[in-house]
């Protein structure tokens, strides 16, 4: 599905528009879309919100930020793109 993903935002410029966001990307793109228009950068723990989703939704949040300017920084490795997010922590039973 991933690969899917990818290969559908690499041939389409127009992909944004025919697939919705996943809901973390859309809910980052929504804050992000706050920030622009307030003319902020991107807040310090924006990398950590990133890996915290889902490879899916962050390789959409990324090319998000990357259209809408807010993500001029160097390229992300890959690895940090498409490995899963970190499992939450489990609770112990008592």
């Amino acid at each position: 599905m991933l690969g899917a993903l990818v290969i559908a935002l690499g041939v389409s410029g127009a992909a944004s528009a025919e697939m919705p966001m996943l809901p973390p990307a859309a809910a980052l793109a929504e804050d992000a879309t706050g920030w622009l228009l307030d003319g902020e950068p991107l807040p310090p723990d924006y990398r950590l919100r990133l890996l915290a989703m889902p490879p899916e939704a962050r390789l959409q949040a990324l090319v998000f930020l990357r259209r809408a300017g807010l993500l001029t920084a160097d390229a992300w490795p890959l690895a940090d793109i498409l490995n899963p997010a970190p499992a939450a922590p489990e609770k112990e039973a008592e």
